[in-house]
């Protein structure tokens, strides 16, 4: 059997109407005040007002921090880092999707670094700077509202560089949070795009870890049941927003794509080709994702196998036949939601990026970050500008 690790896990609470305990959570943590991060839609959903009324009439102090409607940026990460320390919150709640998630692990994890930060990028996965004894000095507590990123099982956050124009991933093994709570009725109602683009970042995580270098007994026994289930309740969702026991489906598969181990490597380059080229973050998972399938395709191809079962294909003895029909299968699936390949994107969006400049954009922002050292074949090693063109090739001519 191939040995593995995992890394910190979080107690997790997991159900629908789980978010009403959030005050006898936070009692638990004998926390006084707290610093609630999220965006400015999240922050007014009935849920969220109902958990802060909870708070007060608890005696609970809080301020809120509703300003992360994107991406968060390192220079927002760096604000709430210094709010939590010269305002002492003992206690931080991150309630959103990833974004929001992201900003408050990182805002709390900047909040122990004893030492002027001049670069936050410094500070990440492939910086030179970040230290694994640097802690939260604060209780974090992560409330999903989203089926999709997995931001709150993760021990890293996914920053913006305003300085260098690309994202980073940032943290030490303290970035996980103290608790999760995943309540699946925040979100009932999610229009079809954010419902869309959650699952396909869900599919993405699950897809490329199965297939990846850290891909092990313990994190397949369950990820290619989740796969079985987004590809089923994805769908169901989307068409009735209403129906709950899609969302609990989904929240619980979008949870434990990354709960379980393993390393999304996709994501080295969907992260490159999201940041420079501003799409959305699950559909540029998704645009990755068949290239993934395919470059795998030797290395990988009894997963591969699998994936192309769970999807009801006729699987044989070739595995680039099978690859094929899997990356094939992927992308009719997202187009059925209106998602588009990435040449369909540059022809609506007017980019006229030739193939050579398309790859001179992505080779660096790819190999910044450091997921991009676990593909097989490896693409970071000897002549990496021509392996990794060969990727880019099939991204860029993807139809």
């Amino acid at each position: 059997m191939k040995s593995y690790s995992k890394g910190k896990i979080a107690q997790i609470v997991f159900g629908s109407g789980s978010s009403k305990s959030l005050v006898n959570r936070v009692q638990g943590f004998n926390a006084k005040r707290c610093l609630i991060v999220s965006d400015s839609r999240m922050i007014d959903h009935e849920l969220t007002k109902n958990a802060m009324s909870a708070l007060k009439e608890s005696n609970i102090e809080f301020d809120v921090y509703s300003e992360v409607n994107s991406e968060p940026t390192d220079e927002m990460c760096l604000y709430i880092g210094k709010q939590i320390k010269e305002q002492m919150y003992d206690c931080v709640i991150g309630i959103g999707g990833g974004s929001p998630m992201d900003a408050a692990k990182a805002g709390c994890i900047i909040a122990g670094i004893d030492e002027e930060i001049e670069d936050l990028h410094q500070y990440g996965k492939t910086g030179t700077k970040m230290k694994e004894s640097y802690k939260r000095p604060c209780a974090l507590i992560l409330i999903p509202t989203t089926s999709g990123t997995g931001a709150e099982t993760t021990a890293s956050a996914v920053i913006s560089s305003l300085k260098h124009g690309i994202k980073f991933s940032f943290g030490n093994r303290n970035t996980s949070c103290d608790l999760c709570i995943i309540d699946p009725e925040y979100t009932l109602g999610m229009p079809a795009m954010p419902t869309v683009n959650g699952g396909l970042d869900a599919i993405s995580h699950i897809v490329e870890i199965v297939v990846g270098t850290m891909a092990n007994d313990y994190t397949n026994t369950i990820l290619f049941d989740c796969l079985e289930r987004v590809w089923k309740y994805l769908p169901i969702a989307v068409k009735n927003p209403m129906d709950l026991e899609a969302r609990e489906q989904l929240s619980f598969a979008a949870h434990n794509a990354l709960a379980n181990g393993g390393m999304p490597n996709g994501h080295a380059v969907s992260h490159a080709l999201g940041s420079i080229y501003h799409i959305v973050h699950g559909q540029a998972c998704i645009m990755v994702l068949p290239t993934v399938i395919r470059h795998f395709a030797n290395d990988s191809s009894e997963a591969i196998s699998k994936i192309g079962q769970i999807m009801n294909l006729d699987m044989n003895d070739n595995a680039q036949e099978n690859a094929d029909k899997v990356a094939n299968c992927l992308i009719a699936y997202y187009k059925q939601f209106g998602v588009k390949s990435f040449s369909k994107f540059r022809a609506d969006k007017g980019i006229t990026d030739t193939f050579e400049e398309f790859t001179e954009k992505m080779i660096p922002a790819i190999l910044d970050d450091f997921k991009s050292r676990e593909w097989m074949p490896a693409i970071h090693t000897g002549d990496y500008k021509s392996k990794i063109s060969k990727v880019c090739e099939m991204i860029y001519n993807e139809r």
